[in-house]
């Protein structure tokens, strides 16, 4: 998982091949259609195995950046009104 390329930076057309570890299972996918997902889901027969291929923020942490930007925002009209 952390060695695989960017799938962010390959061709919209090119296709990506997905070989899930569990199953074996080759899905072949569209770079367009895995650039829009954080994850994928292994299509094999009864495999649940699921490639996080996007980056997730953590919702904590986006919410912890939200709340600095809004207060940095608040204090900064404080000080000029």
């Amino acid at each position: 998982m952390g060695d695989s390329p960017a799938i962010g930076r390959a061709d919209a057309t090119a296709r990506i091949l997905l070989i899930c570890p569990d199953c074996g299972h080759e899905n072949a996918e569209y770079a367009q259609l895995l650039q829009s997902k954080a994850i994928f889901y292994c299509a094999g027969d009864g495999c649940d195995y699921i490639f996080e291929i996007g980056r997730r923020e953590d919702f904590g942490m986006g919410f912890a950046e939200l709340c600095r930007r809004f207060y940095a925002a608040l204090h900064l009209v404080g000080r000029t009104g």
